[in-house]
Parts: structure tokens; C-alpha cells; sequence
């Protein structure tokens, strides 16, 4: 199999590394050359208190009005504190214990964010793109379309970051912003409300990764079955996705080759044994006999590279409140998984198909549905940490058939939630249904006809 470390020294991109330089270089510069603000700094400071004493690790402090306050453990730097402090809210923070100030920065750093946001919101509505209500943020083509889900608030702050505006003052509408957009309306076609509302802070504390579809990657294990040319199905699996994220060429102008033995991928489909251009081969990885895993649990699945796996949404289970339980479960790098099989595996996740996630659990999450993106080498079994494997051209071949009747299959969705009574039901009607999936087909990328080709 060929390493990630292979396809990162033989990028095809130097060009862009080149060009990516010159921007940096043209930044450091502009950084340098900023003049240095100045601060008047007054030379006398009123004194906030009449006596300061430091004994035996008890600072105390005689304030103007005669009030006294006091910290044990104190230190010296605490006393030099006081004696610098400047204003009534520093010294009472330096007399803070450390549970306080802890406290303090979190409540400060809550409110920069809400700031933040907030700051961001005219930024947002002024493209058109959103409204915002009650202080919550939506999407306001859903939102006038009476589709009345408000974006969570961490996802709020990830579009300010990422909007872009021309000095028109119009949206432009770059990969970063679009992916975030397509991922959301995804959320909103997902029947649990609360998993679609759990789902981006969970993605963004453990660095999951999103594609250009919206759907997400995770790590989780499977069993092999075993078979005489299982190394096939792992060197077509790994060459397909390392050249899409590594070296960003299209499969298609690939040929998987066999030399002294060895499988390699080449331009030219002469170089070799020919075993087929890898991009149909890759397309035909579920049909191969050599290509069969289960899971650990009852050892009764059926998994391919390859292939979609899923269940009917009502044999999973929704409560956030369980950490194990029926559905497909996916993890993240925090989530110690070394007992669910003997193979890594890397998977693509819809939105729309998260079950739960538990409130409870470290890393670990629910589907309904799954792709089998690839097997993964032991010392790359963390593969999504890499900068150089960008996931952003990843995934056509899931987007495709995740598009194939998405109309009916979220009505099919909805339809076994309610026989459960699930809590957090939509009001989706299926012409709201209709109108989220036209969007998302309006920013579908052109695909050919199995997959998109990157040029």
C-alpha cells in the first residue's frame, strides 16, 4: 500500500506551494512595516487601597474605605500586583482565588464570543443569505420558507469567520463558506432537531473534517473476512483517495499496474501488468470477492469498501441521554476503539443521518448510514490530523447516491421517527422537504457521471 507519506514527497502542486509562499512573504512584510501604536502611560497612579501587607502567605489589603479583604496563598507576585494595580477591578481580580479568575476568563471569553457573533450578524443579513430573530441566526431562504431552525451558535461564528463580501457588499461564494452552507441544510433535513443542533460543536471539538458535499469523516473499526488478495482492495482504495486529497488530480487519468509483483499506480497503462484504470476500479470495489469486513458486534454485517451501509432510522436509537446503543456507531481520535477490530477504517457521514450525539460519550457518535471510504495503514489510522489531506474533493461517489431519491428518502426518514414518537420531530412539510433539496441541487457541483473530475 502506498504510504501518505509517498503521496505527500511526490505532490504534483509545487506550483501552488510556491505561489502560497509569496503571499506569506507579502503579508510578513505589510505586518512589519505597521507602525507601532504608543499608550500614555500616567506616571503617578493614585493608590486604590492605604495598606497592603504580605505575611505568611496571607495578602491583605487596607482598602480606601477602610473595608479590608484578604487572599491566602498568596505570592509575591500577587502583592507586586496589588501595589501596580490600577484600577478597583484589577485589584479585586488579584485578590481573586484561582477558581474565580478561571471563572472570570471563561465568563469574559463567553461574552468576546457573543460579541463576536453579534458583531458578525449585520455582516451576514446584509448579504441577504441570513435573518436574524430573537437574537438567533437562520438561513433565511429557509427561514422565509417558514423552515424556522436557528443555526447553532458555534456555526454562527464559524459563517461570520468564513463570509466574504465583495465591495458591492455581495457574498462570494467560496468553497469554505459553501460547504458550511450545504452542511447545515443537510442538518435541516435531519428529523431529530437536537442531534442537527449537537452535530457542528461535536465536529469542531474533535477536528472532524467537512467536504465541498457538506458530509463529514470519522475513524471507526472493522473486521476482515480475509481473502488471498485483500491487498488489492486496499492499495485501489487508498490510491484513489490520496490522489483526490493529496495531490488533488482526478483517479481517472490513473491505471493500477503490477510489476515484479508490486501493484503501482502509473500514467501510462504500459508500464506493467495492466489491472484497470483506478477509477473503475474503485467504482467496482463492491463487486469485488476479495473485498469483505464485518463488524465486531455479531459479526453479521456486510461491509465494502465502497459501499454505503445503512438501517432503518427507527431501529437506531435518538436519545442523546445513551451513550451505547443501536445505530452505526463513529469516532473520533478520542475515542479508544482498538477492540472493535482488527482494521482502521475511514467513513463519510451525511448530516442528515446522525442519530444522536451522546451527551455523555468522548468521542463517539450515532448514524443510520455510512460510507466505506477506505482502509487505513495502522500508523495512519489518524489520517484526518494531516494538513495535507484535505478532504474537500473527497466524497462524490457518496453525494451521488445520497442524491438518488433524496426527496423520498426524507419522507421515509420523518415517517419513522414519528412511529417512534420522537420529541423533536420537524414541522417539515414535503414541500419544505422539496424546497431544501432543490437547493442543495442548485449548489451541486457538475459531477460526470460517477464522479467529479478535478482539473
Amino acid at each position: 500500500m502506498l504510504s501518505l507519506n509517498w503521496f505527500k514527497k511526490n505532490k504534483e502542486i509545487d506550483a501552488l506551494k510556491v505561489e502560497e509562499q509569496k503571499l506569506r512573504n507579502r503579508l510578513l512584510e505589510k505586518e512589519i512595516s505597521r507602525p507601532i501604536p504608543s499608550y500614555d502611560v500616567p506616571k503617578e497612579v493614585e493608590k486604590l487601597y492605604k495598606k497592603v501587607r504580605l505575611v505568611n502567605n496571607v495578602l491583605t489589603v487596607v482598602l480606601g474605605d477602610g473595608n479590608i479583604i484578604s487572599k491566602s496563598e498568596a505570592t509575591i507576585q500577587d502583592f507586586e500586583d496589588v501595589r501596580n494595580a490600577i484600577s478597583e477591578d484589577d485589584l479585586f481580580f488579584i485578590m481573586a482565588t484561582n477558581r474565580v479568575k478561571e471563572d472570570r476568563v471563561e465568563f469574559e471569553k463567553e461574552i468576546a464570543k457573543n460579541e463576536h457573533i453579534r458583531e458578525g450578524f449585520p455582516i451576514l443579513i446584509s448579504t441577504g443569505e441570513f435573518v436574524e430573530k430573537g437574537g438567533c441566526l437562520y438561513l433565511k431562504e429557509m427561514y422565509d420558507k417558514g423552515i424556522r431552525r436557528s443555526i447553532p451558535q458555534l456555526l454562527a461564528e464559524k459563517f461570520s469567520e468564513v463570509a466574504k463580501c465583495s465591495d458591492e457588499n455581495e457574498l462570494i461564494y467560496d468553497p469554505e463558506y459553501m460547504k458550511l452552507k450545504k452542511f447545515w441544510l443537510k442538518c435541516c433535513l435531519n428529523p431529530n432537531a437536537q442531534s442537527a443542533e449537537d452535530l457542528y460543536r461535536f465536529l469542531e471539538r474533535h477536528k472532524f473534517k467537512i467536504d465541498k458535499h457538506g458530509n463529514f469523516y470519522a475513524y471507526r473499526r472493522v473486521v476482515s473476512l480475509g481473502s488471498v488478495n485483500k491487498e488489492l482492495v486496499d492499495f485501489i482504495g487508498n490510491a484513489y483517495n490520496k490522489i483526490k486529497a493529496v495531490w488533488k488530480k482526478a483517479p481517472s487519468d490513473y491505471y493500477i499496474v503490477k510489476k515484479d509483483g508490486e501493484y503501482s499506480i502509473s500514467k501510462d497503462s504500459k508500464s506493467g501488468f495492466m489491472i484497470g484504470g483506478l477509477e473503475k476500479l474503485y467504482l467496482d470495489l463492491p463487486n469485488m470477492a476479495e473485498n469483505r469486513y464485518t463488524a465486531w458486534h455479531g459479526k453479521n454485517e456486510d461491509y465494502r469498501v465502497g459501499k454505503v451501509n445503512s438501517m432503518p432510522r427507527d431501529k437506531g436509537d435518538d436519545d442523546n441521554s445513551i451513550s451505547c446503543s443501536k445505530g452505526y456507531h463513529i469516532a473520533s481520535q478520542a475515542y479508544d476503539y482498538r477492540g472493535f477490530g482488527d482494521v482502521p477504517i475511514l467513513t463519510i457521514v451525511n448530516p442528515m443521518d446522525v442519530l444522536a450525539v451522546p451527551l455523555n460519550e468522548v468521542g463517539k457518535m450515532r448514524t443510520c448510514r455510512w460510507f466505506f471510504a477506505m482502509t487505513l495503514p495502522e500508523d495512519e489510522k489518524y489520517i484526518l490530523d494531516d494538513d495535507d489531506f484535505d478532504v474537500s474533493e473527497l466524497g462524490d461517489v457518496f453525494e451521488e447516491q445520497c442524491s438518488e431519491d433524496l426527496v423520498d428518502y426524507v419522507h421515509n426518514s420523518i415517517a419513522e421517527e414519528v412511529k417512534r414518537h420522537t420529541f423533536s420531530i420537524p414541522k417539515l412539510s414535503g414541500v419544505d422537504i422539496t424546497n431544501i433539496v432543490r437547493t442543495l441541487s442548485q449548489m451541486k457541483e457538475s459531477l460526470t457521471k460517477r464522479v467529479n473530475v478535478i482539473k
